[in-house]
């Protein structure tokens, strides 16, 4: 899951972004609702966790220009007592909100609920054959047993698992998965493939020659 994470304060998002990649997901911090909407425009992120009150475009603004053409989940973050704030970002397509201030584990709870239900399914849990992973926990088992995999494996396999049937080329996998700081080798993700296919099956994932992966129904 690649959040974007938009918040003004700088203690606060340095704390919200340092906190989100140690629970091993991927986030881009940004400052503004200009910058927000011009990143949301460069990359197809999982979900969305909003300031209201930015500098530059309130998160309002942000939200309703998003909506046009956009149906990423959105988590609104909101002052304690701005009820009308959490009503009016409601009404303009926010999934959910939170009220600051939070525990980041449930920002995170609220952000994969969202996702969720912008996959159309409502448990944590994804299966595959006798495959079962729990986004919650971020676990695997393979036939009951537990499998450790790396969090970029995970992160894979769980992309691949929630969009079964559908092909992903190797750069809509490294958009998905990686932030814009990071170096990327050309071969990062055909190897954690073939790690996954030593610990899960060699028939896991298709190879689809010059187009992409695939976890086929």
């Amino acid at each position: 899951m690649r959040i974007l994470l938009v918040e003004d304060d700088l203690l606060l998002g340095q704390a919200l972004e340092t906190g989100i990649q140690q629970f091993g997901y991927t986030v881009d911090w940004v400052t503004g609702g200009e910058s927000a909407l011009e990143a949301l425009n460069l990359v197809p992120f999982s979900a969305v966790a909003l300031d209201i009150n930015l500098p530059d475009l309130s998160g309002f603004r942000v939200l309703k220009q998003l909506r046009r053409t956009s149906k990423v989940p959105v988590v609104i973050m909101t002052a304690r007592d701005a009820l009308d704030d959490r009503i009016e970002g409601l009404d303009l397509g926010a999934d959910d909100y939170i009220v600051k201030p939070f525990d980041l584990k449930e920002l995170l709870a609220r952000m994969r609920a969202v996702v969720r239900r912008s996959h159309g399914r409502a448990e944590a849990r994804l299966t595959h054959r006798d495959i079962e992973l729990d986004s919650n926990g971020r676990t695997v088992k393979k036939a009951g047993e537990w499998v450790r995999l790396t969090g970029r494996e995970y992160q894979i396999l769980a992309l691949l698992m929630e969009r079964t049937g559908r092909i992903l080329s190797r750069s809509d996998i490294e958009t998905r998965i990686y932030t814009w700081d990071n170096d990327t080798e050309s071969n990062t993700v055909e190897a954690a493939i073939y790690t996954l296919r030593k610990k899960l099956g060699r028939d896991l994932v298709t190879n689809v020659r010059g187009v992409g992966y695939v976890i086929q129904p």
